[in-house]
């Protein structure tokens, strides 16, 4: 919907057909998400007879080797945009928080079939992993139309990190041995944070309490000392004069973070070889002095080192065909790699305009290994003012529980110095542009093309 002007976030060479593109502060553009590669809610229980009971095989048909559990807010406070011949310049601040964990399925395997499936074996429970990150964002972005048939655009944001989870590789194993059953649990764990908070350690060693201090809000919303960095990508290509294909490449970048920060990292082994003939297993003092000795079996070093997080960066790849002068056929891969795993999904899309001041989309989407994927887009243009509201699940609005995607994304905008009519939209447009008569550029690429074939 390139029509709408926040769909310069998903692609910075999206260019605006008005003179000025201003975002209403705090409503322009908000983004709420949450998506599960694995389950819905519902999904973790079965119903018997009236009654639920937790599912623990339905889950596990659906578990994948690397799994991913995620949720989004974005709230852009200020947006800009200024469109001067082939230029578009735009910037925006945003408020960003993105939390996700990675997990493997190997997990899930041990929870449902227990351990004697790794006799004798070793088996990895590698890339439990979490990036739990809030930072504002500050972003100019440029997009200029190249030629008759590209617009490329780049988009620079300087970050200010607020606050972080961030684990570092994680390794851990069970090797079950196939005669006594005995187990041998190996972990190097390393969670990094970057919060008010105070690690107390005892003599020795061994992590002994944490206390969350006072956080002061104006400083806490103002602290400049984590910097990072980033970079947007977009292209637009005509390929002819029904299809135009697009790519971006998003968030390629870091935050560095260097106050409150604290890294906890945990390593070892730990034997266990069971219980004897009459011990309580059940009791809370086992279980609470086996939870004691496993903790004592790993050494926990806490240090206060700098360390970087990365953004998780994310490449679309789309394409649309105008079937009619007011319905498009669309198709959109979107790729984000979390913690280097990639996670993909695809939309194909109907996208029409109604009237003049309507133009809706009609989506259907496999996301999060579900084809139960329902979306719908609305972006009305009213004189000088501009509002959308677009999902990839409608039917997850409904019934969230249900729902293994939800989101949503909405706001408002002025749009000023518009075409009123064909004639002004001609004026404003680019050189390039096929709509502008006496333009040849096309013929030139044709006896471009011609002279490479005749070579050949």
């Amino acid at each position: 919907m390139h029509d709408v002007p926040q769909t310069n976030l998903l692609n910075p060479a999206v260019q605006i057909k008005c003179k000025w593109f201003v975002g209403i502060p705090l409503l322009t553009s908000t983004q709420l998400n949450y998506s599960n590669s694995t389950f819905s809610f519902n999904e973790l229980f079965s119903t018997s007879n009236g009654s639920a009971s937790l599912d623990i095989g339905g889950i596990y048909e659906n578990i994948r080797k690397t799994n991913l559990l995620s949720t989004e807010l974005h709230l852009d406070l200020i947006s800009v945009g200024y469109r001067f011949n082939d230029y578009y310049i735009n910037f925006n601040i945003a408020e960003k928080i993105n939390a996700a964990l990675t997990y493997p399925g190997s997990i899930m395997d041990l929870a449902w079939k227990g351990n004697t499936q790794f006799l004798g074996e070793t088996a990895k429970f590698n890339n439990l992993r979490t990036h739990t990150v809030h930072y504002r964002e500050y972003a100019l972005g440029v997009s200029k139309v190249w030629d008759a048939y590209n617009i490329f655009g780049i988009r620079a944001k300087l970050l200010f990190g607020k606050a972080s989870i961030y684990s570092g590789k994680s390794k851990a194993s069970l090797y079950t041995d196939p005669n006594t059953f005995d187990l041998h649990v190996e972990a190097d764990i390393l969670v990094n944070g970057s919060l008010p908070l105070t690690i107390t350690q005892n003599s020795e060693g061994n992590i002994s309490g944490t206390e969350l201090g006072d956080i002061n809000l104006v400083s806490y919303l103002m602290n400049g000392k984590n910097k990072g960095f980033a970079l947007d990508l977009g292209w637009i290509h005509k390929y002819s004069e029904d299809i135009t294909l697009s790519a971006s490449l998003l968030d390629l970048g870091f935050i560095r973070w260097k106050s409150d920060v604290n890294n906890v990292r945990l390593s070892g082994s730990f034997d266990y070889a069971g219980t004897g003939i009459g011990s309580d297993f059940n009791s809370v003092n086992y279980m609470s002095e086996l939870s004691d000795s496993i903790m004592d079996a790993f050494d926990q070093t806490v240090t206060q080192d700098k360390y970087y997080s990365w953004l998780p960066t994310q490449i679309y790849l789309g394409g649309m065909y105008q079937y009619t002068p007011k319905l498009g056929i669309g198709a959109v891969n979107r790729n984000v790699i979390y913690r280097n795993k990639l996670h993909s999904s695809l939309t194909l899309s109907a996208n029409t305009t109604i009237w003049e001041k309507l133009s809706a989309s009609l989506s259907w989407s496999y996301l999060n290994n579900t084809y139960k994927n329902i979306g719908i887009g609305l972006a009305w243009h009213g004189r000088g003012l501009q509002f959308h509201a677009i999902s990839d699940n409608l039917l997850g609005v409904f019934k969230p529980l249900n729902a293994r995607n939800l989101n949503l994304r909405f706001g408002f905008a002025l749009l000023l110095g518009c075409p009123k009519n064909r004639e002004e939209e001609l004026k404003m447009s680019n050189k390039f542009s096929p709509m502008n008569k006496g333009n040849c550029f096309w013929a030139k690429k044709l006896d471009k093309k011609y002279k490479k074939k005749k070579k050949r």
